[in-house]
């Protein structure tokens, strides 16, 4: 467990950081104002001090609620925040992070309703990215999540998903290889890539693919690395591909 204590003129922080990132901390103001300002989340210390900091900044009594509420609700990390008075001078202040589940476009993150967020206040880690143009993004966030599903069921992940400004699909799956669908038949194009792709790996030749173009009529057209092209070279065509 680690202890911070913060102090300035007028007031005394002290804070409490627990295991699993849940976070407690007091706030003691000018006694003609609030006594005591409670905040509890799963906050990093980050998220923490812009939180201090915002509540630092106000000139709220405890009976400023709604004020409160609104602060901490209009800074951009936050999906919620619920405020409670508590007698006779105290504030409780409940902090809900938003849950984000993509990048987007390298400069931000998406969550599931394809709200753009752009803050350095998330750290998301290791998550897909998205990309497309500016007004797209919910569009972009349904394709992913119905596109998911449909490749989970072969144990693909996506990497990353890209719409271009021409309005053609692209996939990068977690293993590499790039799926070219164009802008239309998305289902019957991602179910020939998945048939494929089946195919390759039950003949045991599917190492060293990368790209498959799924956007002809009937067949997909793969493509291997260097590396495999003579390994593969008899079922390839020139350049490396074949198609399906």
């Amino acid at each position: 467990m680690i202890r911070a204590i913060f102090s300035s003129a007028g007031f005394f922080w002290s804070v409490t950081l627990f295991a699993g990132l849940l976070v407690i901390f007091i706030v003691s103001f000018d006694q003609r104002k609030i006594d005591r300002v409670v905040v509890v989340g799963e906050l990093s210390e980050t998220q923490l001090m812009n939180v201090k900091q915002v509540l630092d900044d106000m000139n709220a009594t405890a009976s400023d609620v709604e004020t409160i509420r609104g602060k901490v609700s209009s800074l951009e990390w936050v999906y919620h925040a619920n405020v409670r008075k508590k007698w006779p001078n105290a504030v409780s202040v409940e902090v809900v992070p938003e849950q984000v589940i993509a990048y987007w476009n390298d400069n931000g993150f998406i969550n599931s309703d394809g709200n753009v967020l752009v803050t350095n206040y998330l750290v998301a880690g290791d998550l897909p990215h998205l990309y497309g143009p500016a007004g797209a993004e919910l569009e972009v966030m349904q394709r992913f999540q119905q596109m998911s599903l449909l490749l989970a069921s072969q144990n693909h992940e996506i990497q990353a998903l890209t719409l271009s400004g021409r309005g053609d699909w692209r996939i990068e799956t977690r293993g590499k290889v790039e799926v070219l669908l164009g802008k239309e038949d998305l289902r019957a194009r991602l179910d020939r890539f998945l048939e494929v792709s089946r195919r390759l790996e039950d003949s045991g030749n599917a190492a060293g693919i990368e790209r498959m173009d799924a956007r002809y009529v009937n067949g997909v057209a793969v493509h291997f690395s260097d590396n495999n092209q003579l390994e593969l070279a008899d079922i390839n065509k020139s350049a490396g591909e074949r198609s399906l």
